[in-house]
């Protein structure tokens, strides 16, 4: 019986190491592409993410700089409510106005939110 094992072993073909190592060179390549994979995915999720919340944030930053240099006389000059405030930036500077500053925050947030869904 152990004769038959040891016949059994010797039976089997061996491995040479260029083929284990072309095998493990293509899982390196399959586990860096998925890693590039998880980096990218990231980084777009918290893009549009930011980009869709981008004309509130905006909204949130006048309304914060607007009551610091804005004395009482002006200040029905802007807005009082949030939809007066969407309301004036878009007739002063149209729908774009609400993403204005966006590209900088996207640049940002792009590789922050891919090591960070990378990592978690």
């Amino acid at each position: 019986m152990m004769s038959d094992a040891k016949s059994s072993m010797t039976n089997q073909p061996k491995r040479s190491r260029s083929s284990f190592r072309q095998k493990n060179a293509k899982n390196g390549n399959n586990r860096a592409m998925e890693n590039a994979k998880q980096l990218f995915c990231g980084g777009v999720a918290g893009s549009t993410a930011k980009t869709v919340t981008a004309p509130f944030s905006r909204l949130t930053i006048l309304f914060q700089v607007h009551s610091l240099v804005t004395s009482k006389q002006n200040r029905p000059k802007f807005a009082m409510s949030f939809r007066e405030g969407f309301g004036k930036i878009v007739e002063r500077g149209g729908i774009v106005a609400l993403w204005k500053g966006n590209g900088t925050s996207v640049l940002h947030r792009f590789p922050y939110s891919a090591i960070n869904f990378f990592v978690y």
